[in-house]
């Protein structure tokens, strides 16, 4: 049976779903989303980001999520949290900001202008409105072969980023939530 479905035979011979071959985020209303072509352009046109995570998985509209480039501990593999000296001149630049740390980007009210910019340019080279990016959380900690959310061949994985950030993906799509 092909159903574009990953799985594995269970020790007790049960077929357990384990992910989708192509990375589809499927929508409430049925649409088929393909994130990565979405990620990438908004990674285009967000100098500073460094990784993004579409979500909306059975949700009205799509999410992201989204860290900036840190430094990275070059021993264990984790990255820091001080911005990279490239990401604190483009936010010195280009929004007069003396940024130092990914938390200080997380509140910062221009980074989320800026972000919200990038992400309307986003928008409008997307190929539907249902793959538009409606709202987005920006995450202090990038991510990492250590931190569990990339493989070694840094793709990203999904379920275990968001598992791993399902308290904002909760908050992001409440149902009283606004667009």
């Amino acid at each position: 049976m092909r159903s574009g479905d990953r799985g594995k035979i269970s020790a007790d011979g049960h077929l357990k779903i384990t992910g989708r071959i192509k990375e589809l985020i499927i929508t409430a209303g049925g649409e088929n989303i393909a994130p990565v072509p979405v990620e990438d352009t908004f990674k285009e046109f967000c100098l500073p980001c460094s990784n993004i995570m579409m979500v909306g998985e059975m949700q009205r509209f799509m999410g992201a999520l989204i860290t900036f480039k840190v430094d990275v501990d070059l021993k264990s593999g984790l990255p820091s949290k001080n911005l990279t000296t490239e990401t604190q001149a483009f936010f010195k630049k280009e929004l007069g900001l003396e940024l130092k740390t990914s938390d200080e980007t997380v509140s910062n009210p221009k980074v989320n202008e800026y972000v919200k910019k990038c992400i309307e340019l986003t928008n409008g080279k997307s190929v539907s409105r249902a793959s538009h990016i409606r709202k987005f959380k920006i995450i202090a900690e990038d991510f990492s072969i250590p931190g569990g959310e990339l493989t070694p061949t840094l793709k990203l994985k999904r379920n275990v980023t968001a598992k791993k950030y399902q308290k904002l993906l909760d908050e992001m799509f409440a149902p009283d939530a606004k667009l």
